[in-house]
């Protein structure tokens, strides 16, 4: 188990795990510059596992992964999605398999990829009950080892920051 897992449940909750603000569960081994700028929206963004890429590229734009660094574009109005440090790849939202959170403001978008958890389920819980437990849930997998960040989440992290701020947003 990750070092950062074995922390308590309520700091995992608050996504509170990630020493110095780095997912423990994420090992990053190039020698590749941390950020990069995106080609499309200039934005800055951090390095990308390959696999993550890998993982969630269309099977049919598979062929188009080189052996580089790739990076993830977080900005909602831009569609690249990854991009290669010489910029020479990028994958938009159209080349993935699945919906991505930050650009795409859809209920039925998923906030949590490893347990299914999106901003209508989250929505509906909070009216059912007046709360979410999902940052329970999630953290209590997480602590478990149970989850896929790396390869499941297009932004190859951890959710639990983007749960807590849909939480936020539907309790206001």
């Amino acid at each position: 188990m990750h070092e950062c897992c074995t922390v308590p449940i309520e700091q995992m909750m608050a996504n509170e795990h990630k020493p110095d603000g780095v997912c423990c569960l994420i090992s990053d081994v190039t020698e590749a510059p941390p950020r990069a700028d995106c080609p499309e929206s200039g934005t800055g963004s951090r390095k990308i596992q390959r696999r993550t890429v890998e993982h969630l590229v269309k099977p049919e734009q598979a062929g188009d992964i080189i052996d580089t660094q790739y990076y993830y574009c977080a900005a909602a109005d831009c569609p690249v999605v990854y991009f290669s440090q010489d910029g020479a790849s990028k994958f938009t939202t159209e080349d993935l398999r699945v919906a991505v959170f930050a650009k795409d403001p859809g209920k039925d978008v998923n906030v949590c990829y490893c347990y299914d958890w999106t901003r209508s389920r989250i929505e509906n819980e909070i009216k059912e009950t007046g709360v979410s437990t999902a940052s329970q849930k999630i953290a209590e997998k997480v602590r478990a080892s149970l989850c896929e960040c790396d390869i499941k989440n297009p932004k190859g992290t951890c959710c639990l920051g983007d749960i807590n701020r849909v939480v936020a947003a539907f309790q206001e």
